[in-house]
Order: C-alpha cells, then sequence, then structure tokens
C-alpha cells in the first residue's frame, strides 16, 4: 500500500540545528546539507561557537543568500561553549518538539530530518540515532572500520540507550530540563545515553545512513597517534574527559530528577565508571593503594588488561606494550 504524504499544514515544525567551531574548510557542505532537507514546515539554526577561523562569515554569507522555504537563523556563542553546553544553549531557543543535530564538517543528506523526526510518536522516546557514510576529508567515500555498523548494533543490543551523537536527533524538552555544565564538555552523546537511562527514556537506532560522516584528523573520536607515546597522551585524555562526563551525570541524576531504582542503580554505576576514569588517567603518578583501587576497578569492568600494563609505572608500561605488540604481529 502506498501511503499517502501527510499534508503540510498537520505536520509538527521541526528544528534543524548545525553546531560548528573552526570548520571553515568543511562549513560550506555541512551548511548545504542543512539547507537541502526536504521536511517541511523546518527552522533551521546554524549555530557557531565563538570560531577564531571564517567558520561564522561563510555561515552568514550562504544563509544571506538562502532563498529556499526554510527559515533560517544564524547565531554565534558569545565565548567557546564546548559541544554539550552549545547543544544545551540553541535547544532553549528552540519552540519545537524534535530538534536534529548535525555537526560542521558532516553532511546531511536531504531526507535526514524526514526520517528522524517521523520516529518521535513514543513520548518515552528521547533520542534517536542513524548510521552514516564515512567519507575522507575531500567527500571520498572510506571502506574504515568495516565492522563498525556490526558494532554499533551490538552496543545498542547491550546498552538500549547508546547514541551515536553525529547522526541523532532529540526530544527538545528533554534537552531543555539539562543543567549547563560548568566545565566544557566536548560530547554529548555518552553523557545524553546515560541521563536517558537514569530516567528511564528510551533512544531508537535506525539502520538508515542519513549522513556523510567525515573522517579527518581533527575529529574528536578519531585516533592518528603517529607513536606509543602520542597514543598513550591521547588516552589519558579521554579518560580525564570519560571522568568529566561521569561526573556531569552523576550531579544532574541528583539534582534534576525524582530517585527512581533505576536512577540509584545506575549512580552506582557512573561514580564506579568515574572513578575508575579518574584513576587511569592519573596512572602515572598513583599511589600503591590507588593502583591497587584500579586493578580493582578494572577486573569489575572486565578491563583488566587496561590497567595492569599501567599499574607498574611507565617503564614497565612501554615494556609491555612492546612484548604486547610484538607478539600481536607474529
Amino acid at each position: 500500500m502506498i501511503e499517502t504524504p501527510q499534508p503540510l499544514q498537520d505536520r509538527p515544525l521541526v528544528t534543524f540545528a548545525l553546531f560548528a567551531y573552526n570548520q571553515e574548510k568543511y562549513i560550506r557542505e555541512a551548511v548545504e546539507g542543512a539547507l537541502s532537507q526536504t521536511y517541511e514546515p523546518l527552522e533551521i539554526i546554524l549555530s557557531d561557537d565563538c570560531s577564531s577561523d571564517r567558520t561564522f562569515e561563510i555561515i552568514q554569507e550562504m544563509a544571506a543568500a538562502y532563498e529556499g522555504p526554510h527559515e533560517v537563523r544564524v547565531r554565534q556563542s558569545e565565548v567557546n561553549l564546548g559541544t554539550l553546553n552549545h547543544i544545551l544553549e540553541v535547544s532553549n531557543v528552540v519552540a519545537s518538539e524534535v530538534i536534529v543535530v548535525a555537526a560542521g564538517d558532516d553532511i546531511s543528506l536531504p531526507n535526514r530530518t524526514s526520517v528522524l523526526s517521523s520516529v518521535f510518536t513514543d513520548l518515552r522516546l528521547m533520542a534517536v540515532s542513524s548510521d552514516d557514510y564515512v567519507v575522507d576529508p575531500d567527500g571520498t567515500p572510506l571502506e574504515i572500520d568495516v565492522d563498525r555498523i556490526d558494532k554499533r548494533t551490538a552496543w545498542h543490543t547491550k546498552y538500549p540507550t547508546w547514541i551515536h551523537g553525529a547522526t541523532a536527533a532529540y526530544r527538545t524538552q528533554f534537552l531543555q530540563k539539562l543543567p549547563k555544565s560548568e566545565i566544557k564538555l566536548l560530547f554529548e552523546d555518552m553523557i545524553i545515553s546515560d541521563i536517558i537511562k537514569g530516567t528511564d527514556g528510551k533512544a531508537l537506532r535506525l539502520n538508515d545512513k542519513l549522513i556523510k560522516y567525515r573522517y579527518h584528523d581533527k575529529n574528536l573520536s578519531s585516533r592518528h597517534e603517529k607513536n606509543a607515546e602520542e597514543a598513550e597522551v591521547s588516552a589519558i585524555i579521554r579518560w580525564q574527559r570519560a571522568a568529566e562526563a561521569k561526573q556531569y551525570c552523576i550531579s544532574t541524576l541528583t539534582d534534576t530528577i525524582e530517585p527512581t531504582r533505576v536512577t540509584k542503580i545506575l549512580l552506582g554505576q557512573l561514580y564506579s565508571e568515574m572513578n575508575f576514569f579518574l584513576l587511569l588517567s592519573s596512572w602515572p603518578t598513583l599511589s600503591l593503594l590507588d593502583r591497587f583501587r584500579l586493578i580493582k576497578l578494572s577486573k569489575e569492568r572486565g578491563q583488566l588488561r587496561t590497567a595492569l600494563i599501567r599499574v607498574f609505572g611507565s617503564s614497565m608500561f612501554y615494556f609491555f606494550r612492546f612484548v604486547i605488540t610484538l607478539f600481536s604481529t607474529r
């Protein structure tokens, strides 16, 4: 049976928000993707997080030249907020029930808003994310990490509120309830996933590929280290950020929602995860007692190998890493 399209006047307003920061090389294609959305009625918010390059200038030029059917609003943060606070600030000026988010270096396909907004029929559904095409800095399709889709399926099966932030859309009212972080948090999906779980909400994952995800050396989630030392420095930074994210989740769930059995169980898990990441991020200077704590927490999390090669100090870490690498390549 062929479905009759919903009359335009009966469709709810949806917001498509593009979040940019120092992405002048890619922002033009990202804005083109935003403006190409086929869903109506649609408001498009092009938001720059106080870039130091020409990103905001390009956004202004493209918005001024736009003559299409969508309402386009341009804004810029007064100071650099970081990803989470940037999203939360924009969500507070949105009137629609659903907000589709996009990064300033990715390209949204024209049907993206239509597909994502159509699934928000369950009031407990707070977020939905999809799959993607991976492209290089020039936009050429890449076949990297070919099992990533299978991994996402496994993650979402194990953690039903898991979100792929680059492809996500959110229920606006949910975002508006979240407090701004006191520090810059450079990612939002892991945080929002935990909070949805703690509030007994739902998240959905679609198999549709709705964006072209740009893989380059500035991606927060990409790893381009040249040697073991660089890789470890990057790992320590990621662990520090993860600990800060867990702290934000703990504060939010403690201060802003009515505690439930689900929330209390999750808070215990979040405290454990925060302490694990804090210990990992400072492993070179840990006391003997903290090294044993790290071993205990890593064993509970099934990540004993991650901790063992670090608890004995820097020299033993690089020795064990060398041995593991040597035997894994044979």
